[in-house]
């Protein structure tokens, strides 16, 4: 109120001063009053601790039973670790002081203190007394090894050590024992070659053992599922064996080099069913389709222009359309029916049915089960159809120009044989073969005729003319007028 009475009584000074110095003392007012209520609290939270009974723990002088007391009951216990034991001598120097004091009032933990500090401590120091004498010098981590293995006991002493002295027998036998007082670099380069070394002579071990094991198991006889031998071509032979693995290996490469099957096709439709007389087989890569990819669109499989027109003239009835791929099986057959829904193309061969020859995958017609005479293969790799140069209709590699034309030609060139029907198809194939685009002379022949046979209509119109005008004029006497 003093402070009040003096601001009343300034009604001299400006309102301005009064109201700043009114604020200000409001503040101070109110700070106050909050480091009051703060210490209250504060001497509330002390006063309710000290009124709490002490915190006192549940493992130390309890009247219950502890199951250790009885000897009968306690298994061989296991020395602890070095670490752990030297903690527990030194016990006193590394816990905190409310730690120690618990330790001190606690009996059974001075007596396990006592007994880990017996026999485990002097073993301990006999064998840091032993090694001090010998002058050994390792690494941390043969320290810590070796500390470990005293602590674990006495069998397991004698397994690490046996261990480590068959193992160093071993490198010493073997000439691969690494210098430890050597450099560094030294030491690296001498287990890089005890590696390389030890490498090499478990590969040949092991590629011993595998020939061995390959021998045995493809040198024995068969037997069937009462466990007598089955007796094959080789069976009374003192070589059996040796004939058994040549023959193994045989089938081995012909698995990998000829096709999966004999037969690649069916026999003929039988009557009443349409047989066409004609089997054009078709290599699908470059040829109908070809490979592209973009940054847009990834890998992706491009349709030749005309490919639609091309199949209606060559599918069925007028042809026996099969695709010979060399492609896989796991890809082909989804890009097959996405250019072909109307089911145009009767037998799909992939490259499980070609021959591997040279690094190359070769396409066999003699497998096709079918008259060769009769048979047109289309494909532009002269390796792939090596083994029946004479069936093959040999056009150029398409790279997806959207612009190429070749199919409509191709397929009136084999319309023209299909209506021909010729009894062998492989003379017509080998001449038109000897020309880099067959498709495009067959064009140019066929325009070439069309002339001719324009020509020779208009050559028979004129004269059927100049015959009709002379027998008019000699009928109705129009030559006198001549």
């Amino acid at each position: 109120y003093g402070i009040v009475e003096i601001l009343m009584s300034l009604r001299s000074l400006p309102i301005t001063v009064i109201r700043s110095t009114q604020s200000m003392l409001l503040s101070r007012r109110w700070i106050c009053s909050r480091l009051a209520a703060i210490a209250q609290q504060r001497l509330f939270i002390s006063d309710y601790a000290s009124s709490k009974p002490p915190f006192r723990s549940g493992l130390f002088d309890s009247n219950v039973t502890s199951p250790f007391e009885d000897p009968s009951r306690i298994q061989k216990k296991r020395p602890l670790a070095v670490r752990t034991i030297r903690n527990a001598k030194l016990g006193d120097e590394l816990e905190t002081p409310h730690r120690r004091i618990a330790l001190a009032e606690s009996e059974p933990v001075k007596r396990a203190v006592n007994r880990l500090t017996g026999e485990n401590i002097k073993r301990i120091e006999a064998s840091s007394h032993i090694k001090q004498d010998a002058g050994e010098t390792t690494e941390s981590s043969d320290v810590d090894m070796n500390e470990n293995t005293v602590a674990l006991g006495g069998s397991t002493t004698t397994t690490l050590s046996a261990y480590r002295r068959f193992w160093k027998k071993f490198h010493q036998t073997m000439g691969t024992e690494v210098d430890e007082n050597a450099s560094y670099e030294e030491r690296r380069r001498q287990k890089m070659a005890r590696n390389t070394k030890l490498g090499t002579i478990f590969l040949l071990a092991s590629s011993c053992v595998g020939f061995v094991w390959f021998c045995f198991y493809y040198g024995r006889a068969k037997r069937d599922s009462e466990g007598n031998v089955i007796k094959d071509d080789f069976s009374g032979s003192f070589f059996a064996p040796f004939y058994r693995i040549v023959n193994s290996l045989k089938l081995w490469k012909d698995y990998v080099v000829e096709p999966s099957r004999e037969v690649l096709l069916p026999d003929p439709l039988p009557a009443p069913y349409l047989q066409p007389k004609y089997t054009l087989v078709i290599e699908m890569k470059n040829i109908l389709i070809a490979p592209e990819w973009t940054y847009k669109t990834g890998h992706r499989f491009v349709k030749r222009p005309a490919l639609d027109y091309f199949l209606d003239i060559v599918g069925y009835p007028n042809f026996e359309v099969v695709i010979y791929t060399c492609e896989s099986s796991m890809s082909a057959p989804q890009v097959i029916e996405s250019f072909d829904p109307k089911q145009r193309i009767m037998y799909k061969l992939y490259r499980d049915c070609t021959k591997y020859m040279n690094g190359h995958h070769v396409k066999d017609l003699s497998r096709l089960n079918r008259d060769l005479s009769k048979v047109i293969y289309i494909d532009y790799d002269p390796k792939s159809f090596q083994l029946n140069p004479e069936n093959v209709l040999r056009v150029p590699k398409w790279e997806g120009d959207m612009n190429d034309t070749s199919l409509v030609d191709l397929a009136e060139l084999l319309k023209t044989i299909h209506l021909s029907d010729v009894d062998d198809v492989r003379p017509t194939l080998q001449y038109y073969s000897q020309f880099d685009d067959p498709a495009k002379e067959f064009r140019r022949r066929a325009m070439y005729l069309a002339q001719q046979e324009q020509a020779m209509k208009e050559q028979l119109g004129e004269q059927e003319h100049s015959i009709l005008k002379r027998y008019s004029g000699r009928l109705f006497g129009y030559r006198r007028h001549a």
